[in-house]
């Protein structure tokens, strides 16, 4: 089979089911995984579809992001929305807790809320470990590398110490969600740390203003679809906040 044609085929069928995993192009097309993933990468690239862990999705209503914004303006968007679902998730937390706090602006908004006693923290974000700590909350700021943009500590020395803990819960922010691609962040490294950090929770929650929703940047760090979301939704024209899970749809 042709190239064009494995690719006319793969989309056809992406676009019908949604979702479709890599083993699953190969039977169909009677194809070698090999070749399957060198075309869904190729694809992916096109922007013809998305490639995700173990298969590929559509990128039907999806909205790509292709650059990020930088910490500074990220402080000064959706401000309201973003403080209504850090008290909401702060509430969360309970006593001897041992949390994970991600990086971002979202899950730094938790800070102000925490009134749990005996709560010790994890974070990859030095801003958040600092505002931990003049709040007189015990805290261990991860090894790696430093990344202006996102104020994140990343890499294979970051994943490697996390595999030191347990948590108990874990707040996490996303640059984009979608009902098939799942959670998505343009940096791989910032991704691998993100997915061993949640592996190492026992329950997980994502903050995520409504702006997020429908949006996919190049990496997926999580598809699961119980992973529970704080988010905003509007009521009578004020701000309510609840939790969705991909499962239930977006």
């Amino acid at each position: 089979m042709l190239k064009e044609e494995r690719f006319s085929k793969i989309i056809e069928l992406v676009n019908e089911k949604g979702s479709v995993k890599t083993t699953e192009i190969s039977e169909v097309l009677d194809t070698s995984l090999a070749t399957v993933r060198r075309d869904l990468n190729e694809l992916h690239a096109l922007n013809k579809i998305v490639k995700v862990f173990g298969g590929a999705s559509s990128i039907k209503n999806a909205q790509f992001i292709s650059t990020e914004d930088d910490l500074d303006y990220k402080f000064t968007i959706n401000t309201k929305e973003k403080d209504l679902i850090g008290k909401f998730a702060a509430s969360l937390i309970s006593e001897n807790d041992f949390v994970y706090l991600d990086a971002g602006t979202s899950v730094e908004a938790i800070i102000d809320y925490i009134s749990a006693d005996y709560t010790y923290y994890v974070t990859n974000s030095l801003a958040t470990g600092k505002k931990l700590s003049l709040i007189g909350k015990k805290v261990f700021i991860v090894p790696g590398e430093f990344k202006k943009g996102t104020g994140a500590l990343i890499g294979a020395s970051t994943c490697d110490y996390l595999d030191n803990f347990n948590f108990s819960i874990g707040f996490f922010g996303t640059n984009g969600i979608h009902e098939q691609v799942g959670f998505t962040t343009p940096d791989i490294n910032e991704a691998m740390v993100k997915s061993k950090a949640i592996s190492r929770c026992r329950k997980v929650y994502f903050l995520a203003d409504s702006s997020k929703f429908g949006k996919v940047s190049k990496v997926t760090f999580s598809n699961d679809p119980n992973l529970e979301i704080i988010t905003n939704v509007k009521n009578d024209g004020k701000d309510e906040i609840v939790i969705r899970k991909l499962k239930e749809g977006l």
